[in-house]
């Protein structure tokens, strides 16, 4: 049997890519360990479809700089006591580590001495993220060097790194990290959950009005004031209009309730808090259209917005920026495309949307035909499972069982 360990500084329950590869590999037959951050809501260690948690006591706190660094500091101490205490116990032959921050690497110190493979998955590779989340800081420039740094050195020190998908690649080999270290697995939305046949019945049985809607990060990188200024303009032309924002509820939430007020359109507008990841699902399946008004920037026009993929194998049409991730995957056919920071067209593409059902129905048509057939995790673990069979010595091969997903029809940054 193989023996995986997972490291994250994140909740157990908060971060659907590491979930994914937990159960994956858990499916597969391996006895698996996630370490990660104690969730206040969830403060005991537990299981979860056959994966061992464990926690240290540290939880996530500042959003401010210096705090998120004594975080990290503080985490990657605890973090390498209880792996060398985990590793003991269990002999791991896989540690893998999920950024951010990359430097976690150095928590399995030990543990790569005595011969555990490590692994450092890029969830979000930090110099584009940080440079996006502090777009107007003056020290960006010496931020990005030092993070930089951290991320070659980490990279230099594990075995392999994997990726979240193919830019996050390029970004990586442009600041020298050989292409060949490099796995690109794509993370795709789990069907189990987002499943079609229950999002329509879910829809069919819903409350009369149209319903936009946004799940996940709520910060202004995302555009949603764009969406809340665009209000005023589409509700005397569209009854029963709702905009529902679903996420974490912080300052920028208040000042998006805030701006909502200003503009008299406070009841149309609902900020719901975060739920689990198994219940996102349900939140969209009511919603008659998926929005994703983000602004372009380093980090924003590379990463794959999982929203609008879960949209996707919803059977939600969608509307968003033209990002260059996006404009990548989805054809004008598929998505309704409007300039990013353009509250007018995005006004157009919500009221062509709310006029024609019929051209609602060809969005989702054309991304089921264009989109849909990518969205295979099945191909995604087989690239995984030969990444871990070329590292493991042993010999050992985990068994490529399938999910049924075949891309037939989860930031936490």
């Amino acid at each position: 049997m193989i023996r995986v360990c997972l490291l994250v500084h994140q909740y157990a329950y908060r971060h659907a890519r590491v979930q994914r590869f937990a159960e994956t590999l858990a499916d597969a037959g391996a006895q698996v360990d996630l370490l990660c951050l104690r969730d206040p809501m969830r403060p005991q260690d537990g299981s979860m479809r056959g994966v061992r948690i464990f926690t240290i006591p540290v939880g996530r706190g500042s959003q401010k700089r210096a705090g998120r660094l004594f975080e990290y500091m503080a985490a990657l101490i605890l973090f390498a006591v209880y792996l060398l205490r985990l590793y003991v116990r269990n002999r791991y032959d896989v540690i893998q580590i999920h950024n951010m921050p990359d430097f976690l690497v150095f928590a399995a110190l030990i543990p790569r001495l005595f011969g555990a493979r490590l692994i450092l998955d890029i969830c979000d590779p930090m110099p584009e993220f940080y440079s996006s989340k502090y777009a107007a800081s003056q020290r960006r420039t010496l931020m990005a060097s030092v993070l930089g740094a951290q991320e070659k050195l980490s990279t230099g020190f594990v075995h392999a790194v994997t990726c979240a998908n193919p830019n996050f690649k390029e970004a990586l080999v442009g600041r020298g990290v050989p292409a060949d270290k490099i796995t690109v697995v794509n993370y795709v939305p789990d069907s189990r959950l987002f499943a079609r046949s229950g999002a329509n019945a879910r829809r069919s049985g819903g409350s009369a009005g149209f319903v936009l809607i946004y799940p996940g990060t709520i910060a202004p990188r995302y555009g949603l004031d764009l969406a809340i200024r665009a209000l005023p303009a589409l509700a005397p032309k569209i009854p029963g209009l709702r905009l529902i924002i679903l996420g974490p509820q912080d300052q920028y939430v208040r000042q998006l309730a805030a701006l909502a007020e200003q503009l008299g359109v406070s009841a149309l507008v609902e900020l719901r808090p975060l739920v689990p990841l198994r219940d996102v699902a349900a939140q969209i399946a009511g919603a008659d259209v998926g929005i994703y008004p983000a602004l372009p920037d380093p980090h924003m026009s590379i990463a794959m917005p999982m929203k609008v993929l879960e949209y996707a194998m919803l059977g939600i049409p969608v509307v968003a920026s033209r990002l260059k991730v996006l404009a990548a995957l989805f054809p004008e056919s598929a998505i309704m495309f409007f300039e990013p920071g353009d509250v007018d067209g995005f006004v157009r593409c919500v009221l062509a949307l709310f006029e024609s059902p019929a051209r609602r129905a060809a969005l989702v048509h054309a991304a089921d035909e264009a989109v849909l057939p990518r969205l295979s995790w099945d191909k995604e673990r087989q690239t995984y499972f030969e990444l871990l069979d070329r590292m493991l010595a042993t010999g050992a091969r985990l068994a490529p069982s399938t999910e049924g997903e075949g891309g037939s029809a989860e930031e936490t940054s």
